[in-house]
């Protein structure tokens, strides 16, 4: 605080300044100015009341407590630090935490926590779906939320408040879509294209199709994971590119899938273009594999030979899955090979396969009149009028 003097015209005039800073938040500053005061009594009568001012502001706010973007970077901090046990004690798992709320709940970061209403939830959760997000994706969004909000209430930082802004918001189920796949006679075309013009996608579009296994798990396949004298592929790990580490699968177990022949030539042919090592990764990094331009890349590809198609990378497993049930392969040997647990998902392939219905209307073929049996029942409305 300071109370300044200048000479304007031959005239004494006094400036007053004055701040204060948070008692729990040291970064809280508030500022306050006065200029041209005439007298010296007045200057400091005003410099009280400015100095009372901040200070209950600052009281104010401190009492609401901190900002959102405080209690993300603290809770984030106390990860850290291992403050948060064992369940974020390696930084992707609380990064993941920290970017999607940085990102999804940007509108948020510079207001007080408390302040924060269920209408603002509504509002994000809203937003998330106007993109088009994975139901996921906006899951993981609200879970998200809730675990640092929650953590700000019980560590005091959240003022005047019991309850997170999204919690016990609905997330509207979306309605069920037709899964986005390739035709066989497709896939035919898309492997010869590919291997015919020796684009570098070839072999990953390959190993995709011929194992349904993840965009993570091909990209974090390494050499041990081959068995070829058992003709199989243990699949362990999946890499990770956002934080670029090897992780368990998402089904969190590891599984193994029977190599085919076709495949078994294209493994042959890896094999044999370098030197390998055990610990060496299968398939190549391609850039833009690393980069999450797997679909554009597929879309793109599949244009250029006359197949325009709005898929995505993960419709190769799709396609996988709908083909090995369609050619008869039982429902638990594809979900097993493709390490789907949830048998809620997994039956939107079934269905769209047609495989629990294929020949269940053919009982009614006694709708048509060349049936004996409909035959046999005809009325001759002739006869009967005669």
């Amino acid at each position: 605080m300071a109370i300044t003097s200048k000479t304007i015209d031959g005239k004494v005039f006094f400036d007053i300044y004055v701040q204060a800073r948070g008692k729990t938040d040291s970064s809280l500053r508030i500022q306050r100015r006065a200029s041209k005061i005439e007298n010296i009594v007045e200057a400091k009568r005003l410099e009280k009341k400015l100095y009372k001012t901040v200070y209950e502001e600052i009281a104010k706010i401190e009492g609401r407590g901190l900002k959102w973007i405080d209690i993300i970077e603290r809770w984030s901090t106390s990860a850290k630090l291992g403050h948060l046990g064992d369940k974020y004690s390696k930084p992707h798992q609380f990064n993941d935490h920290v970017n999607r709320l940085k990102r999804y709940t940007s509108e948020w970061l510079f207001i007080q926590a408390s302040e924060l209403t269920k209408g603002d939830g509504r509002k994000v959760l809203a937003k998330a779906e106007e993109q088009g997000l994975a139901q996921a994706t906006i899951r993981n969004i609200k879970g998200s939320i809730n675990t640092v909000y929650k953590w700000g209430i019980e560590e005091k930082l959240i003022i005047g408040v019991n309850t997170t802004p999204v919690e016990r918001l609905d997330i509207r189920r979306k309605s069920e879509k037709v899964p986005k796949i390739l035709s066989l006679d497709e896939i035919k075309t898309l492997l010869y294209e590919a291997k015919r013009a020796e684009n570098p996608w070839y072999r990953i579009w390959s190993f995709a199709l011929y194992t349904g296994m993840r965009s993570g798990e091909l990209m974090g396949l390494q050499w041990r994971d081959i068995d070829f004298e058992k003709s199989i592929i243990r699949v362990s790990q999946s890499y990770k590119r956002s934080h670029q580490i090897l992780k368990c699968t998402k089904s969190g177990y590891w599984r193994t899938v029977p190599i085919s022949k076709e495949l078994l030539g294209i493994l042959n042919d890896l094999k044999t273009s370098k030197p390998i090592k055990d610990d060496d990764f299968v398939l190549p990094r391609l850039y833009s594999w690393t980069n999450g331009e797997a679909g554009k890349v597929l879309r793109e590809f599949l244009k250029s030979i006359g197949i325009d198609r709005p898929i995505n990378f993960h419709s190769l497993r799709a396609c996988f899955a709908t083909h090995m049930l369609a050619s008869g392969v039982d429902q638990a040997t594809v979900m097993k090979i493709g390490g789907w647990q949830d048998l809620k998902t997994f039956q939107i392939y079934v269905r769209f396969a047609g495989i629990e219905v294929t020949g269940a209307t053919d009982v009614l073929e006694v709708f048509s009149p060349s049936t004996d049996k409909f035959k046999n029942n005809v009325i001759d409305f002739e006869r009967y009028q005669n």
